[in-house]
């Protein structure tokens, strides 16, 4: 890490450690003018947004004692479509040209104009977005991050050397690439693993780099404890992440089998950063409220209610200015805590408010034909069900014109493809589908994305995903 970006990277850090205390009208407050400022900039500087906000007047906000959310209501929400057909509209330099910013990607990257960190996510679920950060935006990023780890137990030492192993995409022009790029220093020793490598490249690398703290997407993450369980892999992490992916309670199980740890969720994206990850309490995760306004909403915009689940978020990044993120629409299912739950201070004594994890996204939602012709809508749960309890190395469910395909990775002797497959047909149709051809086909591993994924669901937006 250039020794610059260190020394402002451990100062934003210390500033961040000294909020997660705060009292919640400070919290309140500090996010009410940070909110003032990111709109009073966007209006100045974004032709998007100069024509969007109304003329803001300084300090407008910051003294009201309302919510901070109140000062975002007004403003419809920026999908990635938006973001991305008006992106040189929305950039507040005007040096910055997604034209120019894709041809400087598609060169192999660096620094976009001397001064620019540029990440792209992997566009899995469509057209990709793009962010390119300042330095003031890219420290920010980086603490982002390295809090989660802190949060974990793992923080670099003065006196001794750390080493954690990402175990992710590889590619530059990811964020988590960008980011263990930059983290790497005298202080904190970082190899990049490619999740979509052979499993066995994989293992060799980590029993021979012995990493302390583990990161990786959360289906990686599995297959890595597997393979502790089964004496391949040797590693003795003391803390384990999981980024990227939904956590479930069974992934959870097998990472704590496997080393003998609690595995500590993060939630983040490349368009937002670091959003929110788990403490050693393990109630919950905390959002980062003093970087972040989440918004958890329903299909219509609106907020749910306590215990609910979202279908969707918005957030607002209150650090970014190069391109304004306001209100920007993610996909995910945010499943909040009960009323009682959420109101207990967390015996970490933090005070940043909690939720009680992500479910995945909406995208993963399959939408199946019932028999009076109209559409149900299949949550990912209905087969978390039926195949979290299987004894396999892994699975997927795959939409398919007509069909449902369900992979099923190193199966235990004795489980029966044909009644797993009815198994899932049956569950489905509880949920008012059509009963769906099943077809469940046995894989050496679950392949691979672009990015090293392995999702669970691989919905396909064109397919009716059932048979006549």
């Amino acid at each position: 890490m250039r020794l610059d970006l260190l020394a402002l990277v451990l100062a934003k850090r210390r500033a961040l450690r000294g909020r997660e205390r705060w009292p919640s009208e400070r919290i309140a407050a500090h996010q009410r003018a940070r909110v003032d400022e990111l709109l009073q900039f966007a209006a100045a500087r974004s032709p998007y947004y100069r024509a969007l906000l109304p003329q803001r007047r300084a300090n407008n906000t910051a003294g009201s004692r309302g919510a901070p959310e109140a000062a975002l209501a007004a403003i419809p929400p920026l999908t990635k479509a938006t973001l991305m057909s008006r992106f040189d509209e929305i950039a507040t330099d005007p040096r910055v040209r997604l034209a120019d910013v894709e041809r400087f990607l598609a060169d192999g990257g660096g620094r976009f104009a001397g001064r620019y960190w540029v990440a792209a996510t992997s566009g899995s679920s469509g057209r990709r977005a793009i962010m390119p950060e300042n330095l003031r935006e890219w420290t920010a990023t980086i603490a982002s991050y390295a809090r989660a780890q802190e949060w974990a137990g793992v923080q670099p030492r003065l006196t001794s050397r750390s080493r954690m192993a990402v175990v992710s995409s590889t590619s530059l022009s990811h964020q988590s690439a960008l980011v263990g790029a930059a983290v790497k220093s005298p202080f904190l020793v970082t190899e990049r693993y490619d999740a979509g490598a052979p499993l066995a490249q994989t293992v060799a690398a980590l029993n021979r780099f012995q990493p302390e703290l583990l990161v990786a997407y959360a289906s990686m993450l599995a297959v890595l404890a597997d393979e502790q369980r089964a004496g391949r892999l040797a590693i003795t992490p003391r803390a384990v992440n999981a980024s990227s992916e939904p956590l479930t309670v069974e992934m959870r199980a097998r990472v704590r089998e496997a080393w003998g740890v609690e595995c500590f969720d993060v939630y983040a994206a490349t368009e937002a950063s670091g959003i929110a990850a788990e403490c050693h309490a393990h109630r919950g995760l905390h959002v980062f409220d003093d970087l972040v306004i989440l918004e958890i909403v329903d299909d219509a915009g609106r907020p749910v209610a306590a215990g609910e689940t979202g279908t969707q978020a918005l957030v607002t990044v209150l650090s970014s200015r190069t391109l304004p993120i306001i209100r920007y629409q993610l996909t995910d299912r945010i499943r909040t805590l009960p009323e009682d739950q959420a109101a207990a201070p967390c015996p970490c004594g933090r005070t940043f408010r909690r939720i009680a994890g992500v479910e995945g996204r909406t995208d993963d939602v399959l939408r199946l034909p019932r028999e009076d012709g109209g559409t149900a809508l299949v949550h990912p749960v209905v087969f978390h069900r039926v195949l979290e309890a299987t004894p396999v190395a892994g699975w997927q469910v795959r939409q398919r014109a007509g069909a449902l395909e369900v992979l099923l990775a190193q199966p235990a002797i004795g489980v029966d493809a044909d009644q797993l497959a009815a198994a899932i047909a049956a569950a489905v149709e509880r949920t008012g589908a059509r009963r769906p051809t099943v077809r469940a086909i046995t894989v050496e591993a679950i392949p691979a994305g672009a990015a090293g994924k392995r999702p669970r669901i691989v919905a396909d937006p064109t397919a009716t995903g059932a048979a006549p």
